[in-house]
């Protein structure tokens, strides 16, 4: 089997039969930097075909992490991948596999999967994605700057478009809200995809669409950030009618 093909194949998602289905559960969703985290995929059936962890950041392709078949003396690995923190094992029917990460590390707060090779589907079958949260006591400040909308824009548009730029952040997993007067705004709301820099932290950018209205009302605007796994911040806020 072509590993490199597991990892392209994750990038779609292939329908299969409902008799046919991976179960992957954390023994712990939320775990302590430093400590280890156990998956078990449950793949129902033992047959020729290996079982995979897949690892994704939102916004960028899945990393083939780890993987494992009852004829293996032992589990293989994806590329760059360590045998230091990465193990698996596997029950004796072969109908379950178990892949422990030791020693978690902030970068290991991500999505995951477990993927297997169904010969009588002639397909790729995925599990439901698993969150891996390693917490903190705090992440460091990322910078948030919200914009107001673009001047030459206000008499043209019936709406306006707020941005709230957030860099330097630790984590891709990652809670935006817009506030209003001290109030969870629900509509209107955009968020891109997080997106790595190459300073190895991510950033992203929300926008928050109003009335064109609303530009000369005294109000305050301001975003709030949630890194999984550590505490929250809340930009300065900006006064639209005194811009």
């Amino acid at each position: 089997m072509n590993i490199l093909l597991s990892i392209c194949c994750a990038l779609i998602w292939i329908p299969y039969a409902e008799s046919q289905t991976l179960l992957l559960t954390p023994s712990n969703p939320i775990v302590n930097v430093g400590e280890s985290v156990t998956f078990n995929c449950n793949t129902g059936v033992k047959d020729g075909d290996w079982v995979h962890l897949l690892k994704q950041i939102p916004g960028e392709a899945p990393q083939l992490i780890i993987y494992n078949h009852h004829s293996f003396s032992s589990p293989r690995y994806g590329p760059g991948i360590s045998s230091d923190r990465f193990t698996a094992s596997i029950n004796s029917a072969a109908t379950e596999y178990y892949f422990t990460i030791r020693k978690t590390e902030i970068a290991d707060t991500a999505l995951y999967y477990c993927v297997k090779w169904y010969g009588s589907n002639t397909g790729y079958v995925f599990s439901q994605s698993s969150k891996l949260i390693v917490t903190v006591d705090k992440f460091p400040e990322p910078a948030i700057n919200v914009f107001a909308p673009y001047v030459e824009d206000h008499s043209t548009k019936d709406n306006q478009v707020i941005t709230c730029h957030v860099r330097k952040m630790s984590v891709s997993l990652v809670n935006v809200k817009w506030i209003k007067d001290g109030t969870t705004i629900q509509d209107g709301v955009s968020t891109s995809q997080p997106t790595r820099d190459t300073d190895n932290t991510f950033s992203l950018s929300s926008y928050l669409t109003i009335p064109a209205s609303d530009l000369n009302k005294d109000s305050i605007y301001s975003c709030w950030v949630q890194q999984e796994g550590s505490s929250s911040f809340t930009s300065q806020g900006i006064n639209l009618s005194q811009c």
